[in-house]
């Protein structure tokens, strides 16, 4: 992985948990919480495990 990416994902994961620490103080728990159990839920379903093609064509 490049440094580049690997440094980018980084601030990503800081800059995610800025917003969410800024959108419970703004907002409070309840308002917020099921955004971020929604969002869980949606990268839950997208790193599902895709079956490969293994077939001949």
């Amino acid at each position: 992985m490049p440094v580049t990416t690997f440094v980018s994902m980084i601030l990503a994961v800081i800059a995610a948990s800025g917003m969410t620490v800024w959108a419970m103080a703004e907002f409070g728990v309840l308002k917020v919480l099921p955004a971020l159990i929604a969002v869980g839920l949606l990268v839950r379903w997208g790193l599902t495990h895709v079956p490969g093609d293994d077939e001949p064509a």
